[in-house]
C-alpha cells in the first residue's frame, strides 16, 4: 500500500523538475524582435518628420520653435500664441 504513494511522489517530483526551468518566455509560440520593429519605425517617423520640417515655412519655423521653447512656461501656456 506504500508503493503507489512512492509512484505518485516521484511522478510528481519528475515532473515538477521537468518544468521547473522553464519561464513564461518559453512558449511555442514565437514573437518577433522588439527593438528591429522599433528601429525600422523611428526610421520612418524620421523620414517623416525631417519631411514635414523642411516643407515648413519661417514663420511656421518661429512659431514652432516659441511654442517649444515656452511648452513648460505656465504664463506662456495661457496664451493664445500657445494654442495656435
Amino acid at each position: 500500500s506504500l508503493l503507489p504513494a512512492v509512484l505518485l511522489g516521484g511522478a510528481a517530483c519528475l515532473l515538477s523538475s521537468r518544468y521547473a526551468g522553464r519561464s513564461a518566455t518559453d512558449s511555442f509560440v514565437s514573437v518577433s524582435s522588439p527593438a528591429v520593429r522599433g528601429r525600422t519605425a523611428m526610421r520612418g517617423f524620421k523620414e517623416d518628420f525631417e519631411s514635414w520640417r523642411s516643407s515648413l515655412t519661417p514663420e511656421e519655423r518661429k512659431m514652432v520653435q516659441t511654442q517649444a521653447t515656452g511648452e513648460y512656461n505656465k504664463k506662456f501656456r495661457k496664451t493664445p500664441e500657445f494654442s495656435k
